[in-house]
């Protein structure tokens, strides 16, 4: 049983995140502000905070706007249930054991 696989994406999942945080400061930085923008920038250095702020708050909204229960899902596995045909692999089931963990932990 190979657990590597799991991990190792949350670990690229990281790097990529950093990366793009790197990324949005170097472009932040960039841009050059107005003269009276310049003082106000200086007092307040969180300019990369406010837009992943921007971006946590779309993401809320779209989660909140999603259903809580997925009906086409449950109907599709009680279907497949009733046929006799769900099955579900051992690998499946050791990610969602190994994600439940991490995500308890983190």
């Amino acid at each position: 049983m190979k657990i590597n696989d799991f991990l190792g994406v949350n670990v690229e999942n990281l790097k990529n995140l950093k990366e793009a945080k790197k990324r949005e400061e170097v472009v932040s930085s960039e841009v050059k502000p107005k003269e009276g923008e310049a003082k106000a920038k200086e007092a307040s250095p969180a300019v990369v905070e406010l837009s992943s702020q921007n971006l946590i708050e779309k993401a809320v909204k779209r989660a909140s706007q999603l259903p809580e229960i997925r009906e086409e899902k449950i109907a599709q596995i009680k279907a497949q249930i009733e046929a006799g045909t769900y099955n579900v692999s051992n690998r499946e089931i050791a990610r969602a054991m190994v994600g439940t963990l991490l995500n308890e932990i983190a």
